[in-house]
């Protein structure tokens, strides 16, 4: 049986009208999906859609055929759906299938800041026989009003051109290359809830909101975001204008430079992007049976580097949604305006985790120990401390997809200078090895916080420090009896 939010979601999508809002926040589909009927403030007739999809992935055209999981193959590399997922994520992908969307979320036009936000989220069982999205997908050109212009932007060196010498999207896009590595299905229908994943069918999907880290944009953390959706829960992460890489908003292409660039700036504007992503979702103007079907007062929100700042100083604005935190190698000892580690911040109840590399040569020590004392100071709720000992900055992201040599903590093939040694080097830990680490403890905790599962890792449960070599990764808590 279908949930019931999924099932009103279906027929509100069935009986709104098309351009409709709530207050002062709308969400816009890309063009692409217009063209197929998907949700769109232009008074056409609503044809084939995510609202028309049913339970079962079929678009109303035909039964859908689900094969075999591991026969699927990612068009772009030939492998098995399966081995794609292990690679991405170092770990087996969860129950469900992958689906993603894009959107433009525009808040209180005094902020005058759309965002461009990647929904990944549980898909139907038939969407494992359909091929994944490509890369260019996630750069938006179909919104661009000049579409050759935006991906010659894209393919710069100040862009995605600028993660390694000679990559460009036509390489990422290529069925004969394997650089880029998805599980997730664009526009897919979205799953049922299946209680015997511990997935309760009368609520709906937990939400996490993520927020990249600086030069960055959403769509470089498919090892988290992927990996969490086929978990049940729904993700949602959106490109901060000013800060992201490379972005489009209302078809106009928006790289860093300028006022907006500025930290100062941004550490204000950041976290206000986080909630107004988590009001657009929880507005639900459009009907779509994808926002529907979440629950947006059980919200997670998570971040790397200025996404790590990001979400502890959006945890102290006090929203009563926000019920866990997860913070990737957070740059918070490079505020300019606030020191969220000292114990003069406000909030120190909501459940945390933050992570660490120790080998951070990006943050530098006084981050690394800022992100520690950030757990220590935690004087009112639970909070956990996970450090990668041969981990760096990058390995917090999917970069490594672009280039296996690409930064700090990623040197895949040979060693890098040792920060807590120096003047010595190190090797790396394999990258899908800390990957695997980083899914695990995330989600164990996500599961404890969030769905309040119980069980191993659940709401009665310790986190086990023994499921890694401690020699690879230390866990600790601020509190007796959380980590065993």
């Amino acid at each position: 049986m279908r949930s019931l939010s999924v099932f009103l979601a279906l027929r509100a999508a069935s009986s709104s009208s098309i351009g409709g809002t709530s207050s002062a926040l709308a969400l816009r589909s890309s063009p692409a999906l217009a063209s197929r009927g998907g949700f769109s403030f232009r008074p056409l007739k609503l044809g084939r859609s995510l609202s028309s999809l049913s339970s079962n992935g079929s678009d109303g055209d035909g039964d859908a055929t689900m094969a075999p999981s591991n026969t699927i193959s990612n068009t772009n590399t030939g492998m098995p759906r399966e081995e794609i997922g292990r690679r991405l994520t170092g770990l087996p992908m969860g129950p469900y299938p992958v689906g993603v969307t894009t959107v433009q979320i525009d808040g209180d036009p005094k902020r005058g800041r759309g965002l461009q936000t990647e929904v990944w989220y549980p898909a139907s069982e038939a969407s494992r026989a359909s091929p994944v999205t490509k890369y260019s997908d996630y750069l938006g050109l179909d919104k661009a009003r000049d579409p050759v212009a935006a991906r010659a932007a894209a393919n710069a060196r100040t862009a995605i051109g600028g993660y390694r010498d000679g990559i460009s999207v036509e390489e990422l896009d290529d069925p004969s290359e394997t650089t880029w590595l998805t599980t997730a299905v664009r526009n897919a229908g979205v799953a049922e809830k299946d209680p015997n994943h511990g997935d309760d069918p009368g609520t709906g999907w937990p939400l996490v909101v993520f927020s990249h880290g600086s030069g960055a944009y959403r769509a470089s953390y498919g090892f988290w975001t992927e990996f969490l959706a086929s978990h049940g829960y729904v993700v949602a992460a959106c490109d901060h204008p000013g800060s992201a890489r490379y972005t489009i908003v209302d078809g106009e292409v928006i790289t860093p430079g300028g006022a907006r660039s500025k930290r100062e700036r941004m550490e204000k504007d950041r976290p206000l992007d986080v909630l107004q992503v988590l009001d657009g979702i929880a507005s639900n103007p459009s009907g779509l049976p994808l926002f529907g079907a979440v629950d947006t007062n059980n919200v997670a929100i998570t971040g790397m580097s200025f996404g790590g700042y990001t979400t502890a100083a959006t945890l102290e604005l006090g929203d009563p949604r926000i019920t866990a935190a997860v913070m990737m190698c957070s740059s918070m000892a490079m505020s300019g305006t606030m020191d969220y580690h000292t114990p003069s911040r406000k909030n120190k109840s909501t459940p945390v985790m933050v992570m660490i590399g120790t080998e951070d040569t990006v943050l530098g020590p006084d981050c690394n120990d800022a992100n520690r004392r950030y757990v220590d100071h935690h004087e009112d709720g639970d909070a956990y401390l996970l450090e990668l000992v041969r981990g760096g900055h990058v390995s917090f992201t999917s970069c490594e997809l672009y280039d296996p040599e690409y930064g700090n903590g990623i040197n895949a093939r040979g060693r890098s200078k040792s920060m807590t040694k120096p003047g010595e080097t190190y090797l790396p830990w394999g990258i899908s090895d800390q990957h695997a680490a980083i899914n695990h403890y995330g989600l164990c905790f996500l599961n404890k916080y969030v769905k309040k599962k119980k069980g191993a890792g659940g709401a009665n449960a310790v986190m086990e420090r023994d499921a890694f070599d401690a020699s690879e990764v230390l866990l600790t808590a601020n509190r007796d009896g959380l980590v065993r």
